[in-house]
């Protein structure tokens, strides 16, 4: 018996982590900057890199040439307390879209790479001269990602329209700020605090003024492009009795959870998501190694009844092949086929909420 149903429509989000991490982005009384709480996000020091944050959605407006302008005036910053280590606390991220295309980009401010921690509180706010660096996808359907010290960060509009953009990116919308832990190592705690965008102030609080904010472990591999598909298949056996012409009971003896998607965003963090055997090294990709990752997925989009649907798989691996053209005029997709594996917790929770 097969269950095939494309479960998700639209432009469908898949994240991804491994199923040892723990990694923790939650609410904490135990410092505070203003308020009761703060926002502690958290890395043990083993597993692999990936994302623990907090993230809020700013409200409708802010464009790029907003953003581009306003680092001049000290518009944006936020609170923080880190352990005393050193290593790279909370990066800021800003994710801007463009109203009339598909287009997208990604901002990422790290002024805090190999910073000593003081367990005290402390303002960083984004300047010019700032590390960090821009990725995503242009008007054309063309990828692209830069990176490195940003000596005018207010020059990134300039920079984002030599980047496959058609015509002038200063009203794309800024959709998403996040702040995050990032590598693995060394175990380390971020607290954030208030978070200044725009020069609007908002307190991280709960019921507090960042509008929509959530905290996760998942780290966004993008959208998918034309939805999910989910296929159960459960393997039965007939019982019968000698007395009986029809079966007395029909016990499931075996079952499988396939799920696939077209990932639209072709990076090689998804191509190596993707492909079994594969492992990445910075920006090299090899073959041959025989690597099978285990994953843990959660995706998330609306089900053709219009609500919020959230599919969770806590154990998974990729499988299938991967074929992506590299063609003029062809937009490059990532294809991937992911099946579950029995761990500790349900093989697989769907839940239906409000969109």
């Amino acid at each position: 018996m097969s269950t095939i149903a494309n479960v998700l429509v639209g432009v469908a989000t898949l994240s991804i982590k491994s199923p040892y991490d723990e990694s923790i982005a939650e609410w904490s009384t135990v410092q505070q900057q203003a308020g009761s709480y703060s926002a502690k996000l958290y890395k043990n020091g083993s597993g692999s890199d990936g994302s623990a944050h907090v993230q809020f959605t700013p409200p409708t407006g802010i464009t790029l040439a907003n953003w581009t302008t306003g680092i001049s005036a000290s518009h944006y910053a936020f609170y923080h307390h880190c352990s005393a280590v050193t290593g790279n606390f909370a990066q800021m991220e800003f994710r801007f879209e463009d109203p009339n295309s598909d287009a997208w980009v990604e901002i990422t401010w790290v002024g805090l790479q190999s910073y000593l921690g003081t367990a005290a509180w402390v303002q960083s706010i984004l300047a010019d001269a700032d590390l960090g660096g821009y990725g995503g996808v242009g008007e054309t359907g063309t990828s692209f990602f830069n990176w490195g010290p940003l000596t005018a960060m207010s020059g990134m509009e300039a920079a984002i329209d030599g980047e496959a953009a058609v015509d002038d990116a200063s009203d794309w919308i800024l959709s998403r700020v996040r702040l995050e832990l990032w590598e693995t190592s060394p175990a380390r705690t971020c607290y954030i605090d208030t978070v200044m965008v725009n020069n609007v102030t908002y307190t991280i609080e709960p019921g507090g003024t960042a509008p929509a904010l959530c905290f996760g472990t998942f780290t966004d591999v993008g959208y998918t492009e034309d939805g999910v598909t989910l296929e159960y298949s459960a393997e039965t056996m007939d019982v019968k009795v000698i007395e009986e012409t029809f079966p007395v009971a029909r016990p499931i003896v075996g079952e499988s959870l396939t799920v696939t998607c077209n990932m639209a965003e072709g990076s090689l963090y998804n191509m190596d998501k993707a492909m079994a055997g594969s492992v990445r090294s910075g920006n090299i990709i090899t073959l041959d190694g025989g690597v099978q990752k285990e994953l843990s997925i959660k995706i998330v989009g609306l089900s053709p009844d219009g609500y919020l649907r959230t599919i969770t798989i806590p154990k998974c691996t990729a499988t299938g092949a991967v074929s992506m053209p590299y063609k003029k005029g062809e937009k490059t997709v990532v294809p991937a086929t992911f099946q579950a594996l029995k761990g500790t917790a349900d093989v697989c929770t769907i839940v239906d909420n409000a969109a």
